[in-house]
């Protein structure tokens, strides 16, 4: 181990445990390997979803609402626009 790993415990299911080993023999690709970039994906995609939300959340409370009737007007002012 280099000195800059760390050791990660976690409990998986069997199935999904079986499908990494499968993995990792059929790409010749060590299971640390696969793994730490399998997270690194997936935390980069919740920071994404969470700033995303926060940016919505955000957005959310600044707009401005409109009634049905007045989008539905709108959308017919649009179509009959092209």
């Amino acid at each position: 181990m280099r000195a800059l790993d760390a050791p990660v415990g976690a409990r998986i299911p069997k199935a999904l445990k079986k499908k990494l080993d499968r993995f990792c023999q059929e790409h010749g690709l060590k299971m640390s390997h696969v793994v730490a970039v399998a997270l690194e994906d997936k935390l980069g995609e919740l920071e994404e979803e969470l700033e995303d939300r926060a940016l919505a959340k955000a957005r959310l409370k600044d707009a401005e609402f409109v009634s049905q009737a007045d989008y539905d007007a709108y959308l017919k002012r649009r179509l009959s626009a092209r």
